[in-house]
Formats: C-alpha cells, structure tokens, sequence
C-alpha cells in the first residue's frame, strides 16, 4: 500500500495556452491576408469590368450618331487610325448643333467633340482642394478612332469600326499587332502592355447612294 505524501502536487504542463493562442494567431492572420487579398482582387476585376460597360456604351453611341448622318461619314473617319481622339484634341466647334441647324459636316464635328467629352469624362467634373478641376467619369487615358472600308463602288456606304482604347491596370496581350500602326494610336499604342481595347464594327448604309 502505497501512502501520497502529504503537501505533494500533481505535474502540470506549462506553456499549452500560449501556443495555442500563438497557433491561433497565426491562422488568423492568413484568413485575414487571404479575405484583404481577395477583396484587392474583386476591386481590380470590378473596376475593368466598368471601364469596358463604359467602353462600349460610348462606341455603340457613336454608332448610332454615324448612322443618323452617314453623310458626315468623312468628317468622322478624318483621323484614321494615326490621329485618335480622346486627351481634350477637340475644341469645341464654332456652331451648336444641339440648338442650330448644321450641315452633315458640322454635325459630325459636333458629335465629335461632344463624344469626345465623353470618354475623357469631361462631362462630370470635380474641384479639389488645390481648386484644380478634373475629370470625374470616362475612361482611363483613352484614345479613340474611326475606320471606314467602303463598299466597291460607294463612297459612304461600307463598314465602320469604332476602336476604343483605355489603360488597364495590369499588364495583358490582344490580337492587335503593332506592325504597320493596326492600333489606334500607331505602333507604339499597340506596344503598350497596359492597353484594353474594343472594336465595334457596324456596316453604314447612306441611302441618298443607291
């Protein structure tokens, strides 16, 4: 028989809640950096996401405004590929088209230069603290041209491409090469790796050549 003696403890295990609380941390911490990290990334997908609705609200407006005056067709397509829109080019024509009665011509410069207020974000302004105003809508850094292949035998009847161009927040690659200026822009707009594009091609037809 054997006799506990009196005043002796039990061995206990030190120092088990601290790691644990270490442990748990730790794990915490991950879950943490992982939700930050996947917020991070919803943002960045959210915010290309309406840089493109934006992108193609704007060419499908553009559209429709040759497509009501396809006699200004020449007007619209003068820039080519070369000379884009977008970045303030544009000042505002001499004759308001929204309250005057303009020619095909003058309503294409004033579509122009309005729907170049468009994707520049000109529309919507905000003044800083430094009393600076800028631009609080459109995209970012865009730049925009119109191309036209006519039919055989029109003149202003054929097919039309808007290509609208922005910077993206990433790096990327598109089917668009460089060579021979197929960018809007020329080939240095087509090398640049941050660039987004989006082509919408529509066929044109001006009735007053059939």
């Amino acid at each position: 028989m054997f006799l506990a003696r009196k005043g002796s403890r039990p061995c206990r295990q030190s120092g088990v809640t601290l790691i644990e609380a270490l442990v748990t941390f730790v794990i915490l911490s991950v879950g943490l950096l992982g939700i930050v990290s996947l917020q991070a990334v919803s943002k960045s997908a959210q915010h290309q996401g309406i840089q493109r609705s934006k992108a193609v609200m704007l060419a499908n407006d553009l559209v429709e405004r040759i497509r009501i005056n396809p006699a200004g067709l020449a007007t619209y397509t003068a820039g080519g590929l070369t000379t884009p829109l977008g970045g303030g080019t544009l000042s505002a024509p001499a004759t308001d088209c929204a309250t005057a009665s303009c020619t095909p011509a003058q309503l294409a410069a004033y579509d122009l230069w309005l729907w170049e207020q468009g994707i520049d974000g000109a529309t919507v302004t905000v003044t800083g603290s430094d009393a600076v105003v800028r631009n609080a809508a459109g995209l970012i850094a865009p730049q925009a041209c119109v191309r036209f292949t006519a039919d055989p035998g029109m003149v202003r009847t054929g097919l039309v491409d808007v290509i609208i161009q922005w910077r993206g927040l990433g790096e990327t690659e598109d089917a668009v090469a460089a060579v021979g200026g197929e960018a809007c822009g020329g080939a240095v707009a087509g090398a640049d790796d941050y660039r987004r594009q989006l082509v919408v091609s529509t066929f044109v037809i001006d009735e007053a050549e059939l």
